[in-house]
């Protein structure tokens, strides 16, 4: 039966199959290490807004694609082949549903994940299977992250646990609208980076504007370099409050 052990370190999504979409283009990187993971999913074609200074100048309908990514991190139970991954951060606010699917491994060792409570099924691979630290922390504004480092790369998510769902943010962006809410949503953040020595950058990341930049310094306590809606930076103090249990 496959435990908690079995699934460490950095994997990568080949393909999701479900009734009404398959999907072999979206870049998807899961990270575990213990019992915590963190999980960012960014489309292939979104739109390019290079030039753009902020997301504040973005259009409605540029918006409403880049709100096609996904983030999400917390911790994971796995009992009886069901793996439940517990959203406590999601970027898209609190989930109408349980995230939730049975894991096989096939005799190559690729991770095979069929819903539970949905019907789709995905094939994972495995990049590297050494986690070095997964982190829960918290800052003083209320925030919550989750940092997960395997190697030199690492996925990194901050948010609120409450955070309100974003379906009506979606559909006000189709109608072409700029709805209250884009500054809140866009403040969260999911992104897949690697380590320069004690310098996080990003590589990919639900705000494409911060990508190629550094986001994460890990000397003392982890510092989050946050651009928010409006381009403005502030540095966030993140603080530890769950170091990455022994995944045995």
């Amino acid at each position: 039966m496959i435990g908690i052990e079995d699934v460490q370190g950095h994997w990568q999504r080949a393909w999701l199959k479900a009734p009404d979409a398959v999907d072999h283009d979206t870049c998807v990187h899961w990270m575990q290490c213990g019992s915590v993971y963190a999980d960012v999913r960014i489309p292939a074609d979104r739109p390019d807004i290079r030039g753009a200074r902020a997301l504040d100048e973005l259009s409605p309908a540029c918006l409403a694609k880049l709100m096609e990514a996904e983030g999400f991190a917390g911790e994971i139970t796995l009992r009886d082949g069901i793996c439940t991954w517990a959203r406590e951060i999601n970027w898209h606010g609190v989930p109408d549903a349980v995230d939730a699917g049975a894991l096989t491994f096939d005799e190559d060792g690729a991770l095979y994940e069929t819903g539970a409570h949905a019907d789709y099924s995905e094939l994972w691979h495995r990049m590297l299977d050494m986690p070095d630290e997964g982190m829960r922390l918290n800052g003083a504004g209320g925030e919550v992250a989750f940092l997960v480092t395997v190697g030199v790369r690492f996925v990194f998510g901050i948010g609120r646990p409450d955070a309100d769902a974003t379906a009506s943010i979606r559909a006000a962006l189709a109608k072409g609208e700029r709805p209250a809410g884009l500054e809140a949503h866009f403040g969260r953040l999911h992104t897949l980076g690697h380590w320069e020595r004690d310098i996080g950058v990003a590589d990919m990341a639900t705000n494409p504007l911060i990508e190629g930049t550094p986001i994460l310094t890990r000397t003392g306590n982890i510092v989050y370099h946050s651009v928010d809606f409006h381009g403005n930076r502030a540095d966030v103090s993140l603080y530890p409050a769950m170091a990455c249990p022994d995944a045995a």
